[in-house]
């Protein structure tokens, strides 16, 4: 989906002069809008759902499946444009600030005011730069997420030698190994999002937080068309070669399936991964192991989720849709729901205590990164950049991983060209 997902004038109006929204909105019924319908991701929202429907609200459910989103962006713009979004709308910290810039959310100050979200040591504050745009409070965070996760079916680990690869280049012995066996080094699904996501992980191993800074979050020329970024696209082509035949239009979710049941040995994946090997029964150091991903020691790279809350309802609506942003940041709740989720809470004063050990690693890896100042924003969950820009990576890499006899070179020229036609 390429350009900003902005509001046609004619359709804006319409949403303001008859005070148009959700058609079943009336009261306290609220529509939401989210693309969590994974196993893992519909046991976290269950969390949520339920503590809304105790509190009163009931839940209209508009699930649009679809990694990172992208699918249910077009369904909004769709229904953004036609002046009939929904009551709420999961989204991404790029879309959260989008989408409050162009005039379409409701702010959530008293709120904000009322649960003491400004308070230091309450919201990390890379979620609140986007939470908190432009003088007010416009989103609920639900957690944090980590892109630059590893994980490793743990018999097939011990197999190959019992520890995470820490390099690419230890990746790529390990897998030369497993794949000179029958084993599938890396289960992978070939969608234009997976794609991007595991040419971001490549990116964050080679090159590190200053090279993802200065190409991703800045853009800066010399970054985009140099050495490194012409190594980021040889490591891979390298490590797209070890996966299977299968992988096209794979789920995330099957990738991760296949993890746990030894089809394959690692899949790159963010700690969403981690709400399906809990699901599934399945136990840390046991039956699968987390480790950063290769070369990112000491680095994290977030992503986050929010709730936006759309403007047009009557009050009944809008005081349910701030109930919501209310239970949604209550501590409790961000506590069982990441829990759940494979996240971490968005709020920094909920205790570890109760995290399973990739849970605790990953609570305790990010404050280590914003100590150490390596904490950066993902481009292909965006939130390092908006839809546009991050389209402009997704179609080259996407045309790269599909065109065995493109360069890097190449890639990088079409890069270059599609920011340029920005």
């Amino acid at each position: 989906m390429r350009g900003k997902i902005m509001m046609a004038g004619a359709a804006f109006a319409m949403l303001a002069a008859f005070g148009a929204g959700p058609a079943k909105a009336e009261g306290t019924t609220l529509e939401l809008m989210h693309f969590w319908t994974s196993g893992g991701e519909a046991n976290a929202m269950q969390v949520i759902k339920d503590a809304a429907e105790k509190a009163g609200i009931v839940w209209e459910d508009a699930a649009v499946a679809g990694g990172a989103g992208m699918n249910a962006y077009q369904v909004l713009q769709a229904r953004i444009a036609a002046g009939n979004p929904p009551a709420a709308m999961q989204m991404h910290s790029a879309q959260i600030r989008q989408f409050a810039q162009e005039g379409l959310l409701i702010d959530l100050d008293s709120v904000a005011a009322a649960e003491g979200w400004a308070k230091d040591g309450v919201l990390d504050p890379q979620l609140k730069a986007y939470a908190y745009t432009d003088g007010h409070w416009v989103g609920a965070p639900f957690n944090t997420h980590r892109h630059n996760w590893i994980w490793i079916n743990k018999a097939l680990l011990d197999k190959y030698g019992g520890k995470p690869p820490a390099t690419w280049d230890d990746f790529f012995a390990m897998a030369d190994k497993m794949k000179a066996d029958g084993v599938i080094p890396i289960a992978h699904g070939g969608q234009a999002w997976q794609e991007l996501f595991l040419w971001e992980a490549v990116l964050n191993g080679v090159g590190g937080p200053a090279f993802h800074k200065a190409a991703i979050e800045e853009l800066d020329p010399d970054a985009l068309s140099g050495d490194t970024m012409a190594k980021v696209f040889d490591t891979y082509r390298k490590v797209l070669s070890y996966v299977d035949p299968g992988y096209p239009n794979r789920d995330w979710n099957l990738s991760i399936a296949m993890v746990m049941n030894g089809q394959a040995a690692m899949a790159l994946a963010g700690d969403w991964a981690l709400g399906e090997f809990n699901v599934a029964g399945k136990k840390a150091n046991v039956d699968y192991v987390c480790a950063n991903g290769p070369g990112t020691e000491g680095q994290y790279v977030w992503l986050a989720d929010y709730w936006g809350f759309f403007k047009g309802l009557n009050e009944k609506g809008v005081e349910a849709q701030k109930k919501l942003a209310a239970i949604t940041m209550d501590p409790a709740i961000q506590e069982e729901f990441n829990i759940r989720k494979g996240s971490i809470p968005a709020r920094l004063d909920v205790k570890p205590d109760n995290f399973g050990f990739c849970g605790q690693k990953g609570i305790a890896d990010r404050a280590a990164a914003v100590k150490a100042g390596t904490m950066v924003p993902s481009l292909s969950q965006n939130s390092a950049q908006t839809t546009d820009v991050r389209g402009v990576f997704e179609d080259v890499v996407n045309e790269f991983a599909n065109t065995p006899d493109m360069t890097a070179q190449d890639a990088i020229a079409k890069i270059k060209q599609g920011l340029s036609e920005l």
